[in-house]
């Protein structure tokens, strides 16, 4: 096939839970397509141009400056954006020039099928005639809104997400229904999708990861009382969830072992991260080259987030270094997890903090989790038999057949997990 894909930024580096998810898809669709990648380019984005087309991917790209969060300019366009009907990532993300690029290539190349990755994207390209179009969704954006007008401290935040979560549902609905088909990452996203919308063109995807990337690290010994948090700090959920936890957890949590150390690891912390930054023995680290060597001294890897939507690649990835694990439900939405087979899972903050210190305490519940856990994603979330389930829905919305049975691999696979298989691919 030959494939348009659209998207905001270069995938890397791979720094966020969607450039990952995506990452993991188009690295393996430019082995075995014709790929032409096109979004916009950063003035800093050029270090990694050789990068991106090392991936397979013919690139095209066109300027833009992004504006810095909590700068006069950002908190301008949040104030302009009550006028607009349009939510302010919605906006954000739409550049008139792009997408007249995008309309140049459709015009003039012969494309099998058009994939717009996130829905806040898809202002650049609906309408525009063409090939079949594609959603990959990768949250139900209004959700993740929904529950920050719902847990922010703030009345003036929360009023300003209630309005955010009411453009988003409008826009989010609207724009699902115009493409051919939508691509969750969850059963759970899907059920929510035709909950809220009506949409019954969804298909799933399992969330994948680079098992020979996160691995065990044998070299690196575990740090006895170390609990160790792996995330985008300039992402609300995560800020959200970490602030929660230092406030309301981990006083607790040094109660019972007053020499238990937390690292916050993630780029781009705010104010409200770097101030817990050398307090009640808290490190907050900053953009680091690789998580790995942090997840694998860490005795306990924490997801305390009460916001957000779609499926954290930041526990698959956890997992699989083989290292146990403290979550909220809503961390570990979507995913088919067990609680006390693969993980532990704690809402309140009393519960959360004992399940800590219990694995801290425990190493043969440690041992016993994590080797399960990892053994678990190996099986079934290697990111090609990920990528292959996608290639699927790629062959099935362009009207298409696999060439191949190898194209039915990840079906094949996923139809072995729980859920219901309504929204699964088939041929």
């Amino acid at each position: 096939m030959k494939i348009l894909f659209v998207h905001k930024r270069f995938l890397v580096p791979a720094d966020t839970g969607g450039k990952i998810r995506t990452l993991n898809t188009v690295r393996y669709l430019a082995q075995w397509h014709d790929v032409t990648y096109v979004c916009n380019e950063r003035p800093e984005d050029a270090p990694y141009v050789d990068a991106m087309k090392a991936l397979g991917v013919r690139l095209v790209t066109l300027p833009w400056n992004e504006t810095p969060r909590w700068s006069l300019r950002f908190y301008f366009e949040l104030v302009r954006n009550l006028f607009s009907p349009y939510p302010y990532n919605v906006d954000k993300n739409y550049d008139s020039a792009l997408r007249a690029r995008i309309q140049q290539l459709l015009r003039h190349e012969d494309f099998d099928l058009l994939i717009c990755d996130f829905v806040q994207m898809s202002r650049n390209v609906l309408g525009l005639d063409g090939p079949p179009k594609l959603l990959f969704q990768h949250n139900v954006e209004a959700e993740i809104f929904e529950r920050h007008a719902a847990t922010d401290r703030g009345w003036f935040r929360r009023w300003y997400m209630g309005r955010q979560a009411a453009k988003m549902r409008r826009f989010e609905a609207e724009a699902g229904r115009a493409f051919d088909r939508v691509v969750a990452v969850s059963e759970r996203d899907a059920e929510e999708y035709h909950r809220r919308y009506g949409w019954d063109h969804v298909d799933v995807i399992d969330t994948a990861v680079d098992t020979e990337f996160f691995r065990p690290m044998e070299d690196v010994e575990v740090e006895q009382g170390r609990v160790v948090f792996v995330g985008s700090m300039d992402w609300l959920p995560n800020v959200d969830g970490m602030q929660w936890f230092v406030r309301r957890i981990w006083p607790l949590v040094l109660k019972w072992i007053p020499t238990a150390s937390l690292q916050i690891v993630g780029r781009n912390p705010p104010a409200t991260i770097r101030e817990f930054d050398g307090t009640s023995n808290v490190e907050v680290t900053g953009t680091v080259d690789d998580v790995r060597p942090y997840l694998a001294g860490a005795a306990v890897v924490i997801v305390p987030l009460r916001i957000g939507g779609g499926t954290r690649l930041k526990i698959y990835e956890a997992l699989a270094m083989e290292k146990a694990m403290v979550s909220t439900r809503l961390g570990a939405e979507g995913l088919p997890l067990e609680h006390e087979r693969h993980l532990l899972l704690h809402d309140e903050p009393e519960e959360f903090a004992a399940a800590v210190v219990r694995l801290i305490e425990d190493a043969e519940l440690r041992a016993k989790l994590a080797h399960e856990a990892r053994r678990f994603v190996v099986d079934n979330f290697r990111a090609e038999v990920v990528a292959r389930q996608f290639e699927a829905i790629c062959y099935r919305t362009a009207g298409g057949r696999p060439q191949s049975n190898d194209a039915c691999v990840g079906w094949a696979v996923k139809s072995n997990h729980a859920g219901s298989p309504n929204h699964r691919a088939r041929f």
